[in-house]
């Protein structure tokens, strides 16, 4: 039985993706900060990580609670027409400082190849612990970024409470290159 940690919210990123779907937000000044590059069930994928300054958030992040830091690293196909097409994330949570702290948990691979209300993949129920390597982090203000890569299966979920599909399954791999903003969790 896989460990759940009680620390693990619904991906970080999430929230941004559905801010962006809101279409008068979807029009607010985006950069790209990053890229993952992978290769998903044998097609190429490249996506963009995203600033939007104007909304203080970010689609890579990062929150630290005490010694454990939960990072968040989500691109977005800049080729596609929809912003919420085609996203994949990646999220760790890690224990200590610098590329040599330790994951504590699984980490998660999603993937909307059609968007949040379309069938999703996900790692989590595949059988198969996703393998994040990081060669680079640092969480130093105006420095924050991240560099690694990752090997994964992600399952087929009709919806986020669905069992997976073992039968419809893919692997997954490829590299993560981004800046980090900090999550701000002054409530």
């Amino acid at each position: 039985m896989m460990k759940r940690s009680v620390f693990k919210p619904v991906p970080g990123a999430v929230g941004l993706v559905l801010c962006l779907a809101v279409p008068g937000l979807a029009q607010i000044e985006k950069t790209s900060v990053g890229a993952i590059n992978a290769t998903i069930g044998g097609e190429p994928y490249a996506g963009d990580t995203l600033d939007v300054p104007s909304e203080g958030t970010a689609t890579a992040d990062f929150q630290s609670f005490g010694p454990v830091t939960m990072i968040s690293v989500q691109a977005h196909d800049p080729q596609d027409e929809s912003i919420m097409h085609n996203v994949l994330s990646i999220e760790i949570s890690l224990m200590g400082e610098g590329a040599s702290a330790t994951l504590m948990e699984d980490p998660t691979v999603w993937w909307w190849p059609e968007g949040m209300s379309e069938p999703f993949y996900f790692s989590e129920d595949s059988g198969v612990v996703p393998d994040v390597k990081i060669d680079e982090l640092s969480l130093e203000d105006g420095a924050a970024a991240i560099k690694g890569s990752f090997s994964a299966q992600i399952c087929r979920k009709e919806s986020m409470f669905a069992e997976a599909d073992m039968n419809e399954c893919k692997p997954i791999e490829g590299t993560f290159d981004t800046a980090l903003r900090k999550v701000n969790t002054d409530f």
